[in-house]
């Protein structure tokens, strides 16, 4: 199952790229691989077979995280399994990565209040020995089941770095930007300074600077 790799800070290299920028919200990694020939025999629920977070695979039902998975069984993978079995953008395409965020009301740094209820929100999917959806495609998929809120599309431009370090779309943590070029899908973040201070006063300068 792919590993979703680490999302880099902006780059004023960027700077006139037409980009779809996302609510970065700040909770812990979900990822499941979904196959075609499972979904159709029924082996596993509805094709799912492999869990994990961002750094490992889910296996005992004594992992905290064990709840992503149960949430997502419960709540999302009917809706998942009937996208990637009959939507065209899968076609020729048998195993699917999909990368979401676990989020509660107090999720904050990787940490949880696990009493508190939390979500699932997509934000990426990878087709096996292909690519990822493109920013256009995912949010055609997946905005009407659950994911980030698109903050902004249009053209990448200093002005708005500036609008998301001020928090004038008053973010929690701030914001992924994707797009392509020369048929490569790019990303990359923007924390606001109101987030980058909190994590200095709980975590010290040093996590900060991780940024």
């Amino acid at each position: 199952m792919k590993q979703y790799s680490n999302t880099p800070k902006y780059d004023l290299n960027h700077i006139g790229q037409h980009i779809f920028a996302f609510d970065k919200l700040d909770g812990s990694n979900f990822r499941v691989e979904w196959n075609r020939t499972l979904s159709k025999k029924g082996t596993y629920a509805k094709g799912f077979k492999m869990y994990g977070t961002r750094n490992r695979v889910i296996t005992h039902s004594n992992d905290q995280f064990f709840k992503m998975k149960e949430l997502f069984e419960n709540k999302y993978a009917d809706k998942v399994n009937e996208i990637f079995r009959k939507h065209k953008v899968y076609q020729n395409t048998d195993t699917v990565t999909l990368y979401g965020e676990f989020y509660g009301p107090n999720s904050f740094g990787g940490f949880h209040n696990w009493d508190e209820e939390h979500d699932i929100y997509f934000f990426d999917a990878f087709k096996y020995k292909r690519n990822f959806l493109t920013p256009s495609e995912f949010y055609s998929e997946f905005r009407d089941i659950s994911m980030p809120k698109l903050i902004y599309k249009g053209l990448f431009k200093e002005d708005f770095i500036k609008q998301v370090e001020r928090n004038d779309f008053n973010l929690l943590e701030g914001v992924v930007y994707k797009f392509i070029e020369n048929g490569k899908i790019t990303r990359a973040k923007i924390k606001t300074l109101e987030w980058l201070e909190k994590i200095k006063l709980n975590y010290g300068e040093a996590k900060m600077l991780e940024y």
